[in-house]
């Protein structure tokens, strides 16, 4: 044999050699998942350190791309599904990061596709709450090839999940979170996979992000939903903060690159700045109303309770006001607002004596000062002492202008106020959560004399606030709300205005509520309105009336109280309104009746409120 072929031939032998030692290794390695199935290794006391290892080893075979035969990857895809459906979030998690690099390195297959597609869609309605959590996750790492097959479907899916009104008989929080990752990173990779021209299909998509994907991530944003962990709502509100982040660049991207196009169709020789959007009202995904009500829902979240959120709103802030990839248009008072969130990164926003004298300047400009105000109330009427005193130190420094400045500035702002208010207590009505801290507010906004010196507005605004409490208060038993109820009635009772004596009635009829101590706290709010008012009741009766507040045990029997308000409504006049006596005494009687047909007596319903208020 010729030397030169005895080399080659060695070469090819060890060649051979080489492969089939390759190969006897990729074949040990794609046993190793069947043999721990086989042994059972799931089981017992480590067998979720085994499941999350599992996942582990199956995301780095795929990385390593490992030749499998077509019973093994069926197998090993069969174990990620197993993972993704279990309680544990690590695994599920691990599942999922396996599940990212396994599809594309084994499975692209249409038809594949569409049965993995239709088995995670199944999974989103199933009962086992672990399998909804694991799917929602898992649809944010699909490829594009297949998330394209039925995109509008897993969209919609999707957004069902992301809400608890749609299915109010098993409320899962993780679900909504996962729900709301995989949703938006859905559409980042359809929107990043998808074709260069602008075909229907996918102006149908941008469309369907634009209106279906943000406004469920909107809604998120009021997701306080309350178990015994707290509040686990907080977990999803954070989720779609961060959706609502990359949900706007995904819109913008998509205008720059309109832009792009346009100007280069005017201009073939100029191109203009990568990214840069123009702020073109009538051709823009991105508008007006979408950039508002972003910068209000974060701010709102940026002057709530939890310090969490606020550092997480604000820096979502500071991203989208200096963006250096997209210029995020069409916000309002941009400039003012990059003068409260500045381009910082020493700022600690989670501290209130930095969030809240910043963002409480918010409230000046219509567009935000609902959203602000709505978050507001919550800290400034919250359990919270040191919280409180942080927030309504930075509102009592917004209304109380400088001396420097004019009154009719204050008087404005105070107008604004008001009106944003009234707002609230329409928008949030019997929502106990947002309505009885905003009553906490305005009562303590009224002890430091605001909203008492706004000319005609002050009764407009005061008949507003009576009617709204004629309807927070009727059947009430939340003590704090009842209390700063009877105080703010209080306060307009003292008023020497006209709407005083429609809110000295008011005190009256809750002298015989049946609560011992409301009716004790509303006693208190009569004599401080006589003291300070002389015109609800004559000079002459002055002293009887005030006799009669002080010496009736209103906390005692419900007869004596009865009498003492009847004796009261006489001294005051208001006898003759029979149509005042008519409502007050159906009320009374039908209060007797719940009460006889309960066999429940007052001492025992006090009680409850007692142990409901946490005494």
């Amino acid at each position: 044999m010729v030397p030169n072929q005895t080399s080659s031939m060695s070469w090819w032998t060890q060649d051979s050699q080489e492969r089939q030692k390759r190969n006897e290794k990729q074949r040990i390695l794609a046993g190793v998942v069947p043999a721990i199935e086989k042994a059972r290794l799931y089981r017992g006391k480590g067998g979720e350190i085994m499941r999350s290892a599992v996942s582990r080893y199956i995301e780095c075979i795929s990385r390593s791309k490992v030749s499998l035969m077509e019973k093994t990857k069926k197998s090993l895809l069969d174990t990620l599904y197993e993972n993704m459906r279990h309680p544990n979030a690590q695994i599920q998690c691990a599942a999922v990061d396996a599940l990212k690099y396994f599809i594309p390195a084994y499975l692209d297959s249409v038809i594949v596709g569409n049965n993995i597609i239709s088995k995670y869609l199944a999974l989103l309605d199933d009962s086992n709450v672990a399998a909804r959590r694991g799917s929602a996750l898992a649809f944010g790492v699909l490829p594009y090839e297949f998330l394209a097959l039925r995109w509008k479907v897993i969209l919609a899916k999707l957004c069902s999940s992301c809400l608890i009104q749609d299915k109010p008989e098993d409320p899962d929080v993780e679900t909504r979170v996962n729900a709301i990752q995989g949703l938006v990173s859905v559409c980042e990779t359809l929107t990043i996979g998808s074709p260069g021209p602008f075909f229907e299909e996918e102006a149908s998509l941008y469309s369907r992000i634009r209106c279906d994907v943000l406004g469920t991530s909107f809604k998120a944003l009021d997701d306080y939903s309350v178990d015994n962990r707290g509040d686990v709502g907080s977990w999803v509100r954070e989720a779609a903060m961060n959706g609502l982040e990359r949900c706007a660049y995904i819109l913008c991207k998509r205008d720059s690159v309109n832009s792009l196009k346009a100007n280069h169709d005017e201009h073939q020789s100029a191109v203009p700045e990568p990214y840069l959007v123009t702020e073109d009202p009538v051709s823009s995904m991105f508008d007006a109303d979408i950039a508002t009500n972003l910068v209000g829902g974060l701010a709102k979240q940026a002057v709530e309770k939890l310090d969490k959120l606020r550092e997480v709103s604000c820096k979502i802030l500071q991203r989208i006001l200096y963006n250096q990839s997209y210029l995020i248009p069409f916000i309002p008072h941009r400039d003012v607002l990059e003068d409260i969130i500045p381009n910082k990164t020493d700022l600690m926003w989670g501290m209130r004596s930095v969030s809240y004298p910043r963002l409480v300047k918010l409230l000046q400009f219509s567009c935000y000062s609902r959203h602000v105000l709505s978050g507001l109330v919550v800290s400034v009427g919250g359990l919270q002492e040191s919280l409180q005193k942080m927030a309504l130190s930075a509102l009592l420094e917004y209304v109380n202008v400088l001396e420097a400045d004019s009154n009719e500035k204050r008087n404005t702002r105070e107008h604004l106020l008001s009106c944003d208010f009234l707002w609230i207590l329409q928008q949030y009505q019997k929502c106990d959560r947002v309505i009885t801290p905003t009553l906490k507010t305005i009562e303590i906004l009224l002890s430091k004399k605001v909203f008492l010196d706004m000319e005609d507005h002050t009764q407009n605004f005061g008949a507003a606030v009576l009617d709204s409490l004629q309807v927070e208060l009727k059947g009430s038993k939340d003590f704090t709300k009842l209390c700063s109820g009877l105080s703010i009635i209080g306060y307009y009772a003292s008023l020497q205005e006209s709407i005083s004596s429609r809110a000295f009635l008011r005190l009256l009829s809750f002298l015989t509520h049946r609560y011992p101590k409301i009716r004790k706290a509303a006693a208190d709010q009569v004599y401080l309105a006589l003291l300070q008012n002389t015109n609800i009741i004559g000079d002459d009766k002055m002293d009887m009336a005030l006799e009669v507040v002080s010496e009736t045990c209103w906390d005692g029997a419900l007869e004596e109280a009865k009498q003492g308000r009847l004796r009261l409504s006489d001294f005051a006049g208001l006898e003759s309104d029979s149509s005042i006596l008519r409502a007050t005494t159906i009320h009374e009687s039908t209060q007797g009746k719940v009460e006889r047909t309960s066999g429940v007596d007052e001492n025992e319903t006090y009680s409850s409120l007692v142990g409901a208020a946490g005494f």
